[in-house]
């Protein structure tokens, strides 16, 4: 995006990627009103107030009529915002607190406000608001003149305000944001119809750019095919040399002709401060009349470069300056990693002329109460949280996700298959329609410079748009991206236009691809073992029994469909984490971990497919082996042992009960319901089965072994009576932040300190003393030996929390970064 702080947050500090001193983002100190439905029926009293009577009340200027808003409605609407108090928030913000089982989301009309200050001498720049994500029909009035309607809650939209800031005096933003459902925006199908949430508010930051007349445009504003702001390819990539291409906006808002300097310097990208090693510069001359845009496009060699590749993310920073004469006038860094890829049947999915197979998982970008609104470091975390547990591939299930999650892609060496909004529904009508193709546009202006993604998925998911919908969005793209580096993909049901046809569904657990593409299954392990009542589905509170069906079935399902390798190039777990769906009464626990990002067993599985030495982002990859068991009585007597390693020794109170090499038993062409010690074939490193394990209570130990040496070892032990607490929280590479938010975990353990995994109902209260505010309930129970909550920070340099359940109580106290 433009000149805006992202963060990239590695060692609790934000990289600002793109940096001008007078970009900042704007998300303290908003005013909130939610408008209760009921009493916007009502005819509300005290319209002339001195607040309601400042805005222009007018018919609102729509993208089309459909969307416009009735001059009575805001009437009706301004009178309550004046009659009623309003809220001190920042973003990102919900309008909603919602239970964490979301029966029926709350939709309706809220509005925020915000009181703005600006320099004396920033009053005749170039000013523009950037609002990253409004949910989902937002308009902007800036000191009583409306000035934008927007429609889609997934893509970032620029209100120009250029000569509309006073800066003697505050000036006023308000933003009207409408969530309930309309056939026009996609996803466009009725929420209680709707496979997941899309929530409300102002949900991602708000950004004040401050330019001066001559600037480098903003793609999304310029809306130019293929162009606007700054646009990076690279020709010829190999390990000897790279050649990479600049295409730049420039914009002169002067009257005058100016003859610019546009230079472009790379910079290796380091995650400390001040350690960027220059590579190379270059510098060429743009001539642009007063009044008018244009383009430089420069090209430029590095030698020797560091590629991008998932196990070594090597990323650059390219800085672009424009120079009128000696003076600066505009400066943005990009942070690029330099690659190629390319998908074939026959080679399947190649990267820098190495070819690697695509192990993925799905994620929502939803967090239990608050929704979408969560941080910056928040979506780092189930990104570190991906990565570092065997995926290198990630689908951003159903839509476009914050940018600071293709930022930590970019740093976690993330493969990401990016799209549009859209969930089994198609409107043939043209406002629908030309929105679709809008959303293909701004998606892939907005995040078209990061190496970590490696598909646009131009389609509506499960929706079956007609054929000529489906060329025209494919077309769409290649314009948007011209060049062999653009692969669209999407479901086939018989279309073969794609670059990347999904695999079909068929029954039989067969999921053929029958065109002439190379292909990639979307989603696997969750619906084909039952549908909405999958034996996938389950919490970790249904216990050990359950948890191990839903660890077989993504194992047996990995197992089949890595046979279609290389013409499906991969494939993707349904889903990383359970979520909410406003088409069910319940949360969709098909998760490989919960909605408080806790592990399920299944999750482990993945992890221990990553040979030793093999990249994570915690670092090389160990021997590592993990018992699929808490050891709990009524325990399976079949146990199995996942591990990255040669043979498993298992041992029970301090004897071996038996050794063993990986399975190896056939796998099987019809689907066997719990595992038999086959299904392994084609997987990297198969499971140890052991069978007719006796349970006895006390300590079960898995021994790894490597060339016959000990490398690795697991203990789970019989969990006594709750008898401790201690309080941890969600870190996944990223430690406790000023203004974070962070899943709070008070863990019940026995006089030993094991977790107390049984425990499933007893009632823990947490109170955040210092430094944070708690998102949802105080009091829950416990699940699994472990009650979680949401709590927000604060600018305070600690946080302070206390735990209480029953006589038993634990303080925590974090140092903030």
């Amino acid at each position: 995006m433009k000149k805006k702080p992202i963060a990239a947050i590695i060692s609790g500090l934000f990289i600002a990627l793109s940096l001008h001193a007078q970009n900042t983002r704007i998300n303290a100190g908003w005013e909130f009103q939610r408008l209760n439905e009921k009493q916007r029926q009502v005819e509300i009293k005290n319209q002339g107030s001195d607040w309601s009577s400042q805005f222009n009340i007018q018919h609102v200027e729509a993208q089309n009529k459909a969307l416009a808003i009735h001059p009575d409605t805001l009437r009706m609407e301004f009178g309550q915002l004046s009659s009623a108090a309003w809220e001190r928030v920042g973003l990102p913000h919900t309008p909603f607190v919602e239970p964490l089982v979301v029966l029926q989301q709350w939709q309706g009309v809220c509005y925020y406000r915000k009181q703005l200050n600006i320099h004396k001498k920033d009053r005749d720049k170039q000013l523009w608001l950037e609002f990253e994500g409004a949910m989902h029909l937002a308009d902007v009035w800036v000191n009583g003149k409306h000035l934008m309607q927007h429609s889609g809650g997934y893509t970032p939209f620029i209100v120009d305000v250029t000569g509309m800031l006073h800066a003697d005096r505050a000036n006023e933003i308000l933003v009207r944001l409408d969530n309930r459902n309309n056939p026009l925006i996609p996803p466009g199908k009725p929420l209680e119809t709707l496979d997941f949430c899309y929530y409300g508010g102002l949900y991602r930051d708000v950004n004040l750019i401050v330019n001066e007349p001559v600037h480098i445009t903003h793609p999304i504003m310029a809306d130019e095919v293929a162009g606007g702001g700054i646009f990076v390819t690279y020709p010829k990539v190999s390990e000897q040399e790279a050649e990479v291409n600049v295409k730049t906006q420039v914009a002169n808002k002067t009257a005058g002709r100016k003859n610019i300097t546009i230079r472009h310097t790379l910079y290796e990208w380091s995650k400390e401060k001040g350690r960027n090693k220059k590579v190379v510069s270059v510098e060429g001359r743009l001539v642009v009349a007063g009044g008018v845009t244009a383009y430089s496009v420069q090209q430029f060699k590095v030698a020797s470069p560091k590629l991008w590749f998932p196990d070594f993310p090597a990323l650059y920073v390219l800085r672009t300056e424009v120079l009128d004469g000696k003076k600066v006038t505009d400066r943005e860094d990009t942070r690029i990693g330099i690659r190629r890829i390319e998908m074939t049947r026959g080679k399947g999915f190649v990267i820098n002329g190495k070819p690697l197979k695509l192990e993925g998982s799905n994620r929502h970008q939803e967090y239990p109460y608050v929704g979408n609104a969560i941080s910056d470091q928040a979506q780092y975390r189930d990104m570190y949280q991906i990565r570092n547990n065997g995926f290198n591939t990630v689908r951003l299930g159903h839509y476009p996700q914050d940018p600071s999650v293709l930022d930590a892609c970019d740093e976690l060496g993330l493969l990401a298959i990016e799209p549009i909004p859209g969930w089994q529904f198609f409107n043939k009508a043209q406002n629908f329609v030309d929105h679709t193709y809008k959303d293909i546009r701004d998606l892939i202006r907005r995040d078209r410079n990061h190496p970590s993604i490696i598909m646009w998925e131009t389609t509506l998911n499960e929706s079956w748009p007609p054929k000529e919908w489906k060329d025209g969005a494919v077309r769409t793209a290649h314009e948007e991206f011209p060049g062999d580096q653009c692969y669209t993909s999407g479901d086939t049901y018989g279309y073969d236009g794609f670059d990347v046809c999904y695999n079909d569904w068929e029954e039989g657990y067969n999921r053929p691809n029958k065109t002439r593409k190379p292909g990639f299954i979307r989603e696997y392990y969750d619906y084909e073992f039952g549908g909405h009542y999958s034996t996938s589905r389950v919490t970790r509170g249904d216990g050990d029994r359950a948890l191990v069906q839903n660890a077989w079935n993504a194992q047996w399902s990995h197992n089949r469909y890595r046979a279609y390798y290389p013409w499906t190039i991969g494939g993707a777990v349904w889903s990383m984490h359970d979520y909410n769906r406003g088409c069910c009464d319940n949360i969709c626990y098909s998760g490989l971990a919960d909605i408080f990002r806790l592990p399920k067993l299944g999750l482990s599985y993945f992890r221990t497919q990553v040979p030793m030495g093999g990249f994570t982002p915690a670092g090389p990859m160990p021997y590592e082996v993990f018992i699929n068991s808490h050891w709990m009585e009524n325990a399976s007597d079949t146990l199995q042992v996942y591990g990255n390693v040669d043979e498993v020794e298992v041992w029970l109170n301090g004897r071996v009960v038996a050794r063993r090499h990986p399975d190896d038993k056939p796998t099987t062409e019809d689907y066997v319901s719990r595992p038999d010690g086959g299904n392994a074939t084609n997987i990297n490193f198969p499971p140890f089965t052991f069978f007719n394990m006796k349970w006895e209570q006390g300590e079960l130990k898995a021994v790894g072994y490597k060339d016959g040496k000990a490398v690795a070892e697991c203990m789970v032990r019989t969990p006594g009576s709750v008898e401790a607490m201690d309080i941890t929280y969600f870190e996944s590479g990223v430690p406790a932040s000023a203004d974070d938010l962070l899943i709070v975990y008070v863990h019940l353990k026995d006089r030993q300190g094991t977790d107390c995994f049984g425990e499933n109902k007893r009632e823990v209260k947490l109170e955040v003393l210092q430094g944070g505010e708690l998102r949802g309930p105080a009091e829950v129970k416990a699940e699994a030996g472990v009650a979680s909550f949401l709590v927000a920070t604060t600018d305070s340099p600690v946080l302070v929390m206390k735990a209480v359940s029953g006589n038993i109580e634990t303080k925590s106290e974090l140092k903030l970064k």
